[in-house]
């Protein structure tokens, strides 16, 4: 049985032109910089979003391990992150309805596994194919009745010599490369099992994705949504259509754009290449619409259609397009939250285009993020998560031209922002800074602390030292690199750790 790469299943290989970058968000050591921009002030939730490299061998900055997941808070800030040690990792989301969290851990095209973790961020399960079927990374959900959607591939010889593709005769003897829906109940049974291969004819792709006779990825399902009547829509990328598809008896009940639409756009072109098919409240459909197959200029977008399943016609209702507008080649999603802001993510998109932005109901920019070139996400989520875990509040103490900033102790684990990893920091440089304490399998993030005036470094900050105390326990003395000393030397500028979690920083005099 045939299985794609990775780099081949999610994107096609590309060039990248570096161009000036500007980051303006504190991040932990392995997490990628990042510009992050609000336009307004009002509170939208929290981003979650799995940033990664596209590589395209051995010896590339892709195959580097860990790998992040981050969850950033309305300002832009990292709230929670964790480093994986995986080869990729594709989809970092949160099931509201569930109160947990999912990823798609890569390690090679027979080993991909989707993990959940609860609210404290600890795996609690994980799951993968059955049935000789091998795993696809490109959609993991959770259905109203608890039980899990879960994505594969399969592989069926078809003879395709009848068909003209690319202008020559398709092999008698080609592979196609179909895509596999998987139900499991929470103790890992099968409950449902579908194949594009048994349903769709390979004849229905579109050429300009690529023709191999040994592997022919003619379909290329992207997302899986559970619909209102329990049934299920599937994206296929290479067909340029979403299918519905009878979660009983496995047929289509119809089908969305492609060369057979059961329906006729009235108002739009139609999508091509798309990704994120999302049913939502009012009934209407939404995708993130790639544009591959568009005609010049190709603009992707975020879309929303009105289906009228009497008439057979699709209207759309809303889109979405960056200004200036801009191609997005492969990966993305488009979500609506309840009150109609929409999280759109651009997927293969590089500077000066945005990774992923946030939009009213009325095309306004709320924020948006840029990571830095090569650096891309397949799909970002907003979520008002029930977050009920206090930040770490750093502390301050400062002395010439010098400033300790001091994290609560108790801790296991502690990463700042400037490279630190004891429960203090010391800051010669103004800016912004962060520490991290581990929470879960990942470490959880303080409010950022700003120092605008290394010689008030405290002044414009709450949590600052409090006045000396002869009667505080003091529990240890550090030397500017957070080592550790026995005591002080005459003239030595050191830091003192007191019982509370507060740290100072001192001179010792004669």
């Amino acid at each position: 049985m045939r299985t794609r790469s990775i780099a081949v299943s999610l994107f096609l290989s590309i060039t990248v032109t570096s161009i000036a970058q500007t980051f303006n968000r504190p991040v932990p050591a392995g997490v990628p910089p990042y510009e992050f921009i609000r336009y307004d002030d009002a509170d939208h939730g929290y981003y979650l979003t799995a940033p990664f490299y596209l590589g395209t061998g051995p010896t590339d900055p892709a195959t580097l391990l860990p790998k992040p997941i981050l969850i950033l808070d309305a300002d832009g800030y990292i709230l929670w992150f964790a480093r994986i040690d995986i080869r990729s990792l594709v989809d970092f989301k949160y099931f509201p309805a569930d109160d947990l969290y999912g990823y798609t851990a890569f390690q090679s095209p027979q080993d991909i596994r989707f993990v959940l973790m609860d609210r404290d961020f600890q795996p609690v399960d994980s799951f993968t194919t059955v049935n000789s079927f091998p795993p696809d990374v490109h959609d993991f959900q959770i259905t109203q009745n608890g039980t899990y959607l879960i994505s594969g591939l399969s592989d069926k010889v078809v003879d395709l010599s009848g068909y003209l593709i690319n202008g020559e005769p398709g092999s008698a003897v080609t592979h196609a490369e179909g895509f596999v829906v998987q139900e499991f109940d929470q103790e890992h049974n099968l409950l449902f099992q579908w194949d594009s291969n048994d349903y769709i004819h390979p004849s229905l792709g579109y050429e300009s994705f690529g023709y191999n006779p040994d592997g022919y990825d003619y379909c290329h399902g992207n997302a899986i949504e559970e619909d209102d009547d329990g049934n299920l829509l599937i994206s296929f990328r290479h067909l340029n259509a979403v299918y519905k598809i009878n979660r009983q008896t496995g047929d289509v009940i119809w089908q969305l754009g492609g060369k057979t639409s059961s329906f006729t756009f009235v108002n739009d072109p139609g999508f091509s290449g798309q990704h994120d098919v999302r049913r939502l409240p009012n009934g209407n459909l939404t995708v993130f619409d790639n544009a591959n197959t568009s005609a010049p200029p190709r603009v992707s977008r975020g879309v929303e259609y009105a289906l009228d399943t009497v008439n057979w016609t699709a209207t759309r209702v809303w889109e979405y397009q960056y200004t200036p507008g801009f191609f997005a080649r492969a990966m993305g999603s488009h979500r609506t939250t309840p009150d109609r802001n929409h999280l759109i993510n651009y997927g293969m998109s590089f500077r000066p285009n945005p990774s992923f932005v946030l939009t009213d109901d009325d095309g306004n920019l709320l924020s948006q993020v840029t990571f830095p070139d090569s650096i891309m996400s397949y799909r970002s989520f907003l979520e008002d998560i029930p977050f009920d875990v206090n930040r770490p509040e750093i502390s301050c103490s400062q002395g010439d031209g010098m400033a300790v900033l001091s994290a609560p102790p108790g801790f296991d684990r502690y990463e700042w922002s400037n490279g630190a990893t004891a429960d203090m920091a010391v800051i010669t440089q103004p800016g912004v800074y962060q520490v991290w304490v581990d929470h879960g399998i990942g470490m959880l993030g303080s409010e950022p602390f700003t120092i605008d005036d290394i010689n008030n470094a405290c002044r414009l900050n709450p949590a600052t030292e409090p006045e000396p105390d002869q009667n505080r326990e003091i529990t240890g003395y550090f030397d500017l690199m957070g080592r550790r000393i026995a005591a002080p030397r005459i003239g030595e500028v050191y830091v003192v750790r007191y019982r509370d979690g507060w740290s100072g920083l001192r001179v010792r005099g004669e």
